[in-house]
């Protein structure tokens, strides 16, 4: 009989035990923004191949832009968006980081704040109609996205 309650203690201590560690994590990751939509554009560049640009609307109104070649991904810039990026109407983008390099000609790819006097060349305005994008930067200039 003792042995029987020794054996039915352990089994009872070991069922306990595995209760705790077979717990699922109950904490929402409320750190960690979801996207919301993506888009994606390709332009071909004589110097540098095919390139594709990829922008990720995340749900706290933060976007990333990561540019692709040839297998290579780089976070090309991020920053906000105003605007609801899953239905048509107007969306407006301002890059708060930029790859260093757009703004010296330089080969750095360091993400770097954009300075006060360039702010107004680094907003984009978009609209969205279906499953497309078309965005204008500060420059003027023309850009077409498809929707993921």
């Amino acid at each position: 009989m003792r042995k029987f309650a020794k054996i039915s203690a352990v089994l009872a201590a070991m069922v306990l035990a595995l209760a705790f560690v077979g717990c699922k994590d109950d904490d929402d990751d409320d750190d960690d923004p979801s996207v919301l939509t993506t888009w994606y554009c390709t332009e071909e560049d004589e110097e540098d191949g095919v390139i594709t640009e990829t922008v990720y609307f995340y749900d706290d109104n933060t976007f990333k832009v990561v540019e692709s070649s040839e297998g290579v991904n780089i976070t090309f810039a991020t920053g906000t968006y105003t605007g609801d990026t899953t239905k048509d109407g107007s969306v407006v983008i301002t890059i708060k980081k930029v790859v260093k390099g757009i703004l010296d000609d330089s080969e750095s790819l360091d993400l770097v704040e954009v300075p006060s006097e360039y702010a107004s060349e680094f907003i984009w305005k978009a609209t969205i109609s279906g499953n497309t994008m078309s965005t204008v930067d500060g420059e003027g200039e023309l850009s077409a996205w498809i929707k993921k």
